[in-house]
C-alpha cells in the first residue's frame, strides 16, 4: 500500500463522514450538534450505516457507487463550512491532531482475529453483488451480519481498494475522543471544574486504554 495514498483517502473519507453529519445537522437546525465535529461525525456514521443497509438492496457497493458517496459528502462539508464561523472552522486543530494519532495506529495494528475468517469475506461480498438473502449456508460467519460490514463496504475505494475495511472503528474512536476532550476544555476554561469534568476525564482515560488496539474493535466494542 502506498502510504501518501492511504494517507490521502484516509481523511477523505472522514471528511466525507462529518460533511454528512454537518448537513443533516443544517436541516434538523442542530445547531449545537453542528458546532462539535465529534457529534456531526457520529451522526454522519449513523446515517451511513442506515444508507448502507437500504442501498445494498439495489446496487452492489462498488467503486462508481462508494466513490459517487464520498464526492457528494465532501461537497456537503465544503457548502457547510462556507456558511460557518472561524470559531467552528477552529475545529480543525483538534480533529487533526487526534485523527494523526489514529493514522499511526491504524499503520501498527493488525486485523481482528476473525477478519480473515467472516468480517472480509462479508464485507467484501457486499461490494460484489447486492441483495443478499440465504448466504448463511456459504459461511457460518455470514449468519453473524453486523453494521459495521455494511460501513466496511461503503469504503471500497480506486487505489485503496479493502484497505479502508477498518475505517468504521477508527473514525468512532475519534469522534467520541473529540466530544470527550471538547468538554473537558469548555468546563476548564470556564472555571466550570465539577462531577461531569471528572466524568468526561474518565471516561477518557478508559476508552483509550481499553479500546485502542483498533484492531480488536471487531463488531461490538466500537458499540461499546
Amino acid at each position: 500500500m502506498n502510504i501518501p495514498i492511504y494517507f490521502l483517502f484516509y481523511f477523505l473519507i472522514i471528511f466525507s463522514v462529518i460533511g454528512y453529519g454537518q448537513f443533516l445537522c443544517s436541516i434538523t437546525n442542530s445547531k449545537n450538534i453542528s458546532e462539535n465535529f465529534g457529534y456531526s461525525g457520529l451522526l454522519g456514521l449513523f446515517f451511513l450505516t442506515i444508507y448502507s443497509y437500504i442501498s445494498n438492496f439495489f446496487i452492489a457497493h462498488n467503486f462508481t457507487h462508494n466513490s459517487i458517496l464520498v464526492l457528494f459528502g465532501l461537497i456537503l462539508l465544503v457548502y457547510e463550512l462556507l456558511k460557518k464561523n472561524k470559531k467552528q472552522k477552529k475545529e480543525f486543530t483538534l480533529f487533526l491532531f487526534i485523527f494523526l494519532i489514529l493514522f499511526i495506529s491504524a499503520l501498527i495494528y493488525k486485523t481482528h482475529d476473525d477478519f480473515s475468517y467472516y468480517h472480509f469475506a462479508y464485507s467484501f461480498y457486499l461490494t460484489q453483488n447486492s441483495s443478499y438473502i440465504g448466504i448463511g449456508p456459504f459461511n457460518h460467519g455470514f449468519r453473524t451480519q453486523s453494521s459495521i460490514f455494511y460501513m466496511n463496504s461503503i469504503f471500497y475505494l480506486p487505489f485503496v481498494k479493502f484497505y479502508m475495511f477498518h475505517m468504521p472503528a477508527v473514525m468512532m474512536m475519534g469522534f467520541a475522543n473529540i466530544i470527550i476532550i471538547k468538554k473537558i476544555i469548555e468546563n476548564i476554561k470556564s472555571k466550570n471544574v465539577n462531577f461531569l469534568t471528572f466524568f468526561s476525564l474518565l471516561s477518557f482515560l478508559f476508552i483509550n486504554i481499553f479500546f485502542y488496539r483498533l484492531a480488536e474493535h471487531g463488531t461490538d466494542r466500537s458499540a461499546q
